[in-house]
């Protein structure tokens, strides 16, 4: 058995054991999606039979079931739990771990290209000073680096985090472990697309499914928007060219105007961030030396009562109390001096809107320039998403938050769909 799940155990369980150890599970992911600290639990104990019971139960539950957000919960919870755990791994643990990968991968008959990729990675890993190598060292080394169809790790290729060579991706050893989660995630992908309709005929799997989807599976999915910090640049990729813009801003140089550290702070709380996840998000950004000229000068060493203050006030949890919410799109467009927000559409010229746009391919950036140059720019905006259609519903008073909603609900059906 392994924490990557490649194959079930067999045997025989009671069924009120199993019901037990699914729910356990359920509650332990629950925790895990808080970003809580995880403590022990029995049913959870990494390589047992009970945590390999739970994982392959639950995803025959989320199939069978069909919830397209609960597959999403568990893919996404199921994928940071594996990176919670491999991120204790001593260099034993590691080396073990490849292992038994390798054996189980030698013993499968599969065709999963992503398999021959574990393979590789699997192979580098058991060796012990590679193990020790990319546990000890910085996160940005290039010692030793493995080669990988460019294929296998688009979102690497996507992002510039690797070499490209003849259509061979070369990854080095500072985003191996980072590597091996995004393999672990594509795994999920295709187990929750496993006909599996055979097994609902069973009594005992209808009762389990019946059983969680009246008590328990509700209540997780009324908690899948919680935006934890650490997930704001993966969800980036939703946001609106705005909120884009300043996110990569923040990152860059660890500084906004109060203005729009305003903006992006309710935008941030709108979609999902609580208030203690946004006090850390900031604190991370504000620790850190500004990148540059910028005329924001506060530090959070010498202005953290005022940054928290500020933050709670924008939660309604001083002052007045009031609830504020994110601001619509005619009011960014508005905006007087916006030499670093603003909407891109009306402020950005045509060089600097391309370059953010550089991940929408799919749009036609003639009709995009046209809308721009008729001072169309919430048009503009809606254009970016490809459900043009649905968009029209919500056109008048079109919002950020909108633009996120739609787009992240988009992209996710097309992720299980494919």
């Amino acid at each position: 058995m392994s924490i990557f799940y490649m194959t079930p155990v067999k045997g025989e369980i009671p069924v009120h054991l199993l019901e037990v150890i699914v729910v356990q599970r359920l509650e332990y992911l629950k925790l895990v999606l808080k970003g809580e600290n995880i403590t022990y639990n029995e049913y959870l104990i990494e390589d047992s039979l009970y945590d390999n019971v739970g994982h392959f139960t639950l995803c025959i539950v989320a199939i069978l079931n069909g919830n397209r957000e609960f597959l999403m919960f568990l893919k996404k919870t199921e994928t940071e739990l594996f990176r919670l755990r491999t991120n204790l791994f001593s260099t034993y643990e590691l080396r073990c771990f490849a292992k038994k990968l390798l054996k189980t991968i030698k013993k499968i008959v599969t065709e999963l290209s992503f398999v021959n990729s574990l393979e590789i990675l699997c192979q580098h890993l058991v060796l012990k000073h590679m193990a020790k190598h990319i546990l000890t060292h910085a996160k940005k080394c290039c010692e030793h680096k493995i080669n990988i169809p460019f294929k296998q790790c688009l979102s690497f290729v996507a992002n510039r985090q690797v070499e490209l060579s003849n259509g061979v991706a070369l990854v080095p050893c500072s985003k191996w472990k980072q590597y091996l989660v995004s393999l672990f995630e594509e795994y999920m992908n295709y187990k929750l697309k496993t006909n599996i309709r055979r097994v609902g005929v069973d009594p005992r799997i209808k009762n389990l499914v019946n059983r969680l989807e009246k008590e328990f599976i509700p209540s997780l999915l009324n908690q899948g928007n919680i935006l934890l910090c650490k997930d704001v640049d993966n969800v980036s990729k939703y946001f609106p060219l705005c909120m884009l813009n300043l996110h990569q801003i923040l990152r860059q140089k660890h500084r906004l105007s109060h203005s729009q550290r305003f903006y992006y702070t309710l935008f941030l709380k709108s979609i999902g961030m609580p208030v203690q996840e946004a006090i850390e998000f900031w604190k991370a950004e504000y620790t850190q030396s500004p990148d540059g000229n910028h005329r924001c000068s506060h530090s959070w060493e010498q202005d953290e009562k005022k940054f928290v203050y500020g933050i709670r006030h924008m939660y309604g949890l001083e002052g007045a109390r009031k609830n504020y919410v994110s601001v619509n799109c005619h009011r960014i467009q508005s905006m007087d001096n916006c030499a670093e927000g603003g909407c891109p559409f009306k402020y950005f010229d045509d060089k600097k809107l391309f370059k953010l746009l550089e991940n929408h391919s799919q749009i036609s950036m003639s009709q995009l320039y046209e809308l721009k140059k008729k001072k169309q720019y919430t048009s503009a905006c809606i254009l970016t998403l490809n459900n043009i259609e649905e968009c029209d519903n919500y056109r008048f008073n079109f919002t950020p938050v909108k633009y996120f909603s739609l787009n992240l609900k988009q992209n996710l059906l097309h992720e299980i769909n494919e």
